[in-house]
């Protein structure tokens, strides 16, 4: 395991991440959550469309795909960003990392969330010199 100086310094690095308000992040979440999911269905659609025997279906795979993991990594660059806005610890973060690996599942782990953030409000606090305007 990590020496109590590396967790310090790790612990620093994560907290210079605070650069949201949390419904800021919430929204930027949510929004990535959405076209996470809207790059699976591309991808399914192309795969089926190819599938079927569909004129430049394999094209349109090679596109959707190409689209699909740009849409994937927006929602890794995002999840990154925002967990420490919303206060998620490691395990939220993983848990949105892989979800972001299954179809569909970027929803599911949005609306999770969404329950999660009713049941047991917690806000956290914006940044320091964070400007809603």
């Amino acid at each position: 395991m990590y020496n109590v100086s590396m967790k310090a310094k790790l612990q620093h690095i994560y907290d210079k991440t605070h650069w949201f308000s949390d419904a800021d992040a919430w929204m930027l979440f949510r929004l990535a959550a959405i076209v996470e999911a809207v790059g699976w269905t591309l991808l399914i659609s192309a795969i089926v469309s190819r599938r079927l025997g569909m004129p430049g279906a394999d094209i349109a795979v090679s596109m959707a795909g190409t689209v699909h993991g740009v849409f994937f990594l927006v929602f890794f660059v995002i999840l990154l960003v925002t967990a420490r806005s919303m206060g998620w610890g490691p395990w939220r973060l993983g848990s949105g990392l892989i979800a972001g690996n299954i179809p569909y599942a970027s929803i599911a782990f949005e609306r999770l969330m969404a329950w999660h953030r009713r049941k047991f409000p917690s806000r956290v606090p914006a940044p320091a010199g964070y400007d809603a305007d």
